[in-house]
């Protein structure tokens, strides 16, 4: 994955939220997390990190807030490193794939490291991936929410090969809940529960529709709103389903 050397302003920025994603090996992560990025399918991956982040501004309210979305590995020799990159996140998004049994039953194990490490009032999401095998799928769309429900998690169906905005709706479900869940804002917050979310894009971008979960609203530019932080290296490749 390549760097975007755009920059921002710190200044303009009302915080930086630090967002997890987690899971099992294999279902699908990395390639989730670029179709949020970049909305694009990626099938073929390489990566010289075994952590990195990709930042995504939203503006809220008129105020900036950057998103660092954190990639982590699923293989139990890296589970160590999930937890160091675990602390101070304000957001889980626990992943699953629909066509992976262990992988939902694995959801107990990512949480309970979530809870060990971050014993806060952490934001939880639970994607439900690869929506698009739901012919092959072991896993009910009850099953998740019933689940989801239990542990006071967002849910949502996801899936990085659709353009179906389920990636797009959670994530802005889980920043809302964040928000609101801090009162950032104080007074106006509290005032207004129905926050307005809005991708930044430059002012010579072209403008892309509205994010509604399940609508099938094709996002434009969304390239022009990510930076890439790759921050620890080795020589190894992966692909898509190692992270």
């Amino acid at each position: 994955m390549e760097k975007n050397n755009q920059e921002h302003n710190n200044e303009n920025i009302t915080e930086i939220i630090k967002l997890i994603i987690i899971g099992s090996v294999s279902v699908g992560k990395t390639s989730l997390l670029l179709r949020y990025a970049t909305g694009k399918f990626q099938s073929s991956l390489k990566s010289t990190s075994t952590a990195s982040y990709i930042s995504k501004m939203k503006q809220v309210n008129n105020k900036l807030y950057e998103i660092r979305l954190w990639d982590t590995a699923g293989q139990e020799k890296y589970r160590s490193l999930t937890k160091i990159f675990l602390k101070d996140a304000k957001i889980a998004l626990l992943v699953y794939a629909i066509d992976d049994e262990n992988s939902f039953k694995d959801l107990d194990m990512w949480l309970n490291i979530v809870k060990e490490i971050n014993n806060e009032n952490i934001i939880l999401g639970i994607a439900a991936n690869k929506a698009d095998l739901y012919e092959k799928a072991k896993i009910s769309d009850q099953q998740g929410k019933k689940y989801a429900k239990k542990i006071g998690a967002s849910w949502s169906s996801t899936s990085s090969l659709l353009d179906d905005n389920g990636i797009d709706g959670l994530v802005d479900e889980l920043l809302e809940k964040y928000l609101e869940s801090n009162m950032i804002g104080g007074k106006e917050n509290r005032e207004n529960r129905g926050m307005t979310l809005v991708n930044k894009i430059s002012e010579d971008s072209e403008k892309g529709g509205g994010c509604c979960s399940g609508k099938k609203d094709k996002k434009k530019n969304k390239n022009k709103n990510v930076k890439k932080s790759e921050v620890i290296e080795n020589n190894d490749k992966y692909n898509e389903d190692e992270f």
